[in-house]
């Protein structure tokens, strides 16, 4: 009823996707073809280190993929996201101590041809020497208690939520086709939580969530290009007061590039509160608007997450913000209280939490539904 159904809207968006373009593979043996928006990344959340990349299939049906490492099972996946004969395998495998013994991830794929023939592929990865430290950010909020609804997971919504192209694009040399890019696949939504409970009274009204209107904050220093700042907050938390499509979809936001080129991403503010313009230059901590409920958003919460942007694309109109690649981050520090249910705040009455641990965590991510004091 909340948060969850924005996954739902971003699914629906796939039946966007029709007729390849003029493009299409040079000599290629075989009838699945298979593409990566980006190079598998190195991802640590409370629940451990993790290989994560996205593979984007092209054929008829396709049953699973089976994904090995010197001949030693790392994982069989068949959780595809599947559209006519494009399928998104959204990967995420356990990362040794120690690394893997082989340079190359092998993936068996089990699937039939356009005459229903069952038949397998390999297709090989090879892994890089050394991965990328995730940067580290602050907190986009006040100091408190939060339910990181959605962090990052296998099974978040947030890591399957792609926005399509019109069009799949044919990239010549992976010799596959891309469906589209998914810009939010490491997001958190941030809601507080004040006696265990993200909201007073029977939470109907806006101002009865504890973070509405609470200060959104600079996660790391850098140039504002982007904002939108008139867009309407839905007033009644679980609807939406107006149709939501590629020119809201992320309500009142907020692009600040960072000097590594980056991109934070902040969005669901209160119309006319965003404090900054394009062309600002901004500091670590600097109060950037208000939390608030607008464009996609069931309840007040800050939806915030990291863009990758190696071409130096712009963001000239408010759709262009929506077709970038996610990049990991970490946290300095944060103490895990516990968790709840994926889509607790989907099924009101809410339970109040209860904390079960109080663990500190330095240098990762907080995991799905994590429920975290900084």
């Amino acid at each position: 009823m909340f948060l969850k159904s924005k996954f739902i809207l971003l699914l629906a968006t796939l039946a966007l996707f029709y007729s390849c373009n003029e493009n299409e593979p040079h000599n290629d043996p075989y009838d699945l073809l298979v593409a990566l928006p980006t190079a598998p990344v190195k991802v640590a959340n409370t629940s451990g280190t993790w290989l994560v990349y996205e593979m984007h299939i092209k054929v008829s049906s396709l049953q699973k993929v089976e994904i090995f490492n010197n001949n030693n099972l790392q994982l069989s996946y068949t959780d595809f996201i599947t559209r006519d004969d494009f399928h998104l395998a959204s990967i995420w495998l356990q990362f040794p101590p120690q690394g893997w013994t082989d340079d190359v991830l092998a993936h068996q794929f089990y699937y039939k041809d356009s005459t229903g023939t069952a038949k397998q592929h390999t297709f090989n990865l090879k892994l890089a020497e050394q991965f990328p430290d995730p940067i580290t950010i602050a907190f986009p909020v006040p100091e408190g208690i939060w339910l990181a609804e959605a962090a990052a997971s296998p099974t978040s919504y947030h890591t399957r939520a792609i926005f399509p192209y019109p069009e799949p694009v044919f990239d010549p040399t992976q010799q596959g086709y891309l469906i589209g890019n998914n810009p939010q696949r490491y997001a958190i939504d941030y809601a507080k939580l004040v006696d265990g409970l993200p909201y007073q009274n029977d939470g109907s009204q806006l101002e009865d969530w504890y973070c509405y209107n609470l200060p959104i904050l600079a996660s790391q220093g850098g140039k504002v290009i982007f904002t939108e700042n008139s867009i309407p907050d839905n007033l009644t938390p679980g609807e939406l007061d107006y149709t939501i499509n590629a020119s809201n979809i992320t309500g009142n936001v907020v692009y600040i590039e960072h000097d590594d080129g980056s991109i934070g991403t902040y969005c669901h503010l209160i119309p006319n509160t965003i404090l900054v313009e394009v062309g600002d230059l901004v500091t670590t901590g600097q109060e950037l608007g208000r939390l608030g409920n607008s464009g996609n958003s069931f309840a007040p919460h800050l939806h915030m997450h990291l863009l990758t942007n190696p071409e130096g694309k712009q963001i000239l109109e408010y759709v262009d913000g929506l077709f970038f690649e996610s990049l990991p981050y970490k946290f300095a520090q944060f103490i895990k209280l516990g968790h709840l249910p994926p889509g607790y705040l989907d099924q009101p009455p809410l339970t109040p939490f209860t904390p079960t641990t109080n663990q500190v965590y330095t240098d990762v991510l907080p995991s799905e539904s994590d429920v975290i004091e900084f």
